[in-house]
């Protein structure tokens, strides 16, 4: 069908609708099949961390349907690709129509718990000479560690999910000397 746009940005409405002038400026429609017809319209959206279903709307000459998935519902999508399939439904018989994928960039609002992963590192890093063998504790999960080694790594390891949830660069330090 190819209604649905190949990139969003998290937090973006996908409305695909002829009164939609700015965007897609058309109502999904299917060969052979109509809302008069008796059919029903729904797509799957494989969104992390949750995925979700969202129906299609007859249009009001019961000729194609319209979709809207809202910008709260987008919000919440990880960044990354997000697989979906549309389905056409009959008399309790399902037909997929379409599928594929769409990219989904982060949200300048987009948040990650490695966040507080990163911050207990960092407290720990500052207590290590008093307690080199030791542990941190973030969101119900425990993590020992027997080495600044291991402290250092694990910090690493969640700026980087960390930036990749977000989609934040990582900042640059330039330094310079002037003589």
């Amino acid at each position: 069908m190819g209604y649905m746009p190949q990139t969003i940005i998290a937090g973006e409405t996908i409305w695909i609708a002829a009164a939609n002038t700015a965007q897609s400026k058309t109502d999904i429609t299917i060969d052979g099949a109509t809302p008069a017809g008796g059919y029903t319209l729904s797509f799957q959206f494989a969104a992390q961390p949750t995925p979700i279903t969202v129906a299609a709307v007859a249009n009001g000459a019961q000729t194609g349907w319209t979709l809207e998935v809202t910008a709260a519902q987008t919000l919440a999508w990880k960044a990354g690709s997000v697989a979906y399939a549309a389905y056409a439904t009959l008399a309790g018989r399902s037909y997929a129509v379409e599928s594929g994928a769409i990219t989904v960039k982060p949200s300048p609002l987009a948040t990650s718990s490695w966040t507080a992963v990163i911050a207990a590192c960092d407290a720990a890093i500052l207590t290590y000479a008093g307690n080199p063998n030791g542990s941190l504790s973030v969101d119900g999960m425990s993590v020992s560690y027997r080495s600044m080694t291991d402290l250092t790594n694990l910090r690493d390891y969640a700026r980087t999910m960390e930036q990749r949830e977000t989609g934040n660069r990582p900042l640059r330090i330039i330094r310079s000397r002037f003589t």
